[in-house]
């Protein structure tokens, strides 16, 4: 568990992250475009904030940095799906 203030924000960015997950796979399921529009319309700011709070919450913690580590981490990979579906997705054109 962290101990400073970012290093629980991280923690709380993580939770978010997950929630965004679970939507995204709950509406993958039922509807591809939708769930693209929806990636493509949370990621920017979450994954940014993420970013943010990752590293700072990493230049804090002392002990524990397996939290911020992961967050950015995360953070990372829905920038680089966010980018993937904007950019290099194609209808079949």
């Amino acid at each position: 568990m962290p101990k400073s203030v970012p290093g629980k924000l991280s923690l709380l960015v993580l939770v978010v992250f997950l929630i965004q997950i679970v939507s995204f796979t709950v509406a993958l399921s039922t509807n591809f475009l939708g769930a693209m529009l929806q990636f493509i319309t949370f990621t920017p700011f979450t994954a940014s904030f993420g970013l943010i709070i990752g590293i700072i919450s990493f230049k804090k913690e002392t002990s524990n940095k397996i939290v911020p580590i992961v967050t950015i981490t995360i953070s990372a990979i829905f920038i680089l799906i966010m980018l993937i579906f904007l950019f290099g997705f194609s209808f079949g054109g």
